[in-house]
């Protein structure tokens, strides 16, 4: 769902094979409803709108940055993770649901019901862990790492102190995230329309 505002900045042919039409691109808000979580708001993006199929089509900034931007948000949370934020974590790190469950001694029942259920605080700190453990691999050694302005301290200290606080219960929060929170964290990348290599795929 989109929020935006009525000044058109940009237009373009619409994305939608077949239709031709022309998109009128406008500033606003958009529900990242295709990270999977309901609860991701990219607040002040290019929004385009199709005037002859409706179609929608956010220019999402910095896709590989964003999605971490979301993980560091989800880290910090201080009550336990929802199901769908545990998931996103756990694509995110490229692990399937098998993967998981190798590394967590569990069976592939266990991590589905943990991603539709629930699951306990020993589970969210393990699951915190192996996020923070994937971003300082990312972070460390890299030539052009993809979160920058953070150093890998830093992070691990806010994550240690945030793991002595978490609620043994889940709190469904609203994540509002600006280009310049992106910017900051991952330096300017180039921006493209929301297609298929910007969801967390795997399965």
């Amino acid at each position: 769902m989109a929020k935006i505002r009525s000044d058109i900045v940009a237009t373009a042919r619409c994305y939608e094979d077949g239709c031709g039409g022309m998109m009128e691109g406008r500033k606003g808000e958009y529900k990242y409803a295709e990270s999977g979580l309901n609860s991701v708001i990219l607040k002040d993006i290019l929004v385009f709108h199709c005037t002859k199929c409706n179609a929608i089509v956010p220019e999402i900034p910095a896709a590989g940055v964003l999605h971490r931007v979301i993980a560091l948000r989800l880290l910090r949370k201080r009550s336990l993770l929802t199901g769908g934020e545990l998931r996103f974590l756990r694509k995110l790190c490229g692990y399937s649901i098998n993967d998981l469950a190798e590394i967590m001694g569990s069976s592939k029942n266990v991590v589905s019901r943990w991603e539709t259920h629930a699951h306990g605080e020993g589970t969210e700190r393990t699951i915190r862990l192996l996020v923070l453990a994937k971003l300082v691999r990312e972070m460390v050694g890299q030539p052009d790492p993809i979160l920058r302005n953070i150093s890998v301290e830093a992070l691990s200290v806010e994550i240690e102190n945030t793991l002595k606080l978490i609620q043994s219960r889940s709190v469904d929060e609203k994540y509002e995230i600006s280009p310049e929170e992106i910017a900051h964290l991952g330096g300017e990348e180039n921006r493209k329309p929301l297609v298929e290599s910007t969801s967390l795929a795997v399965v």
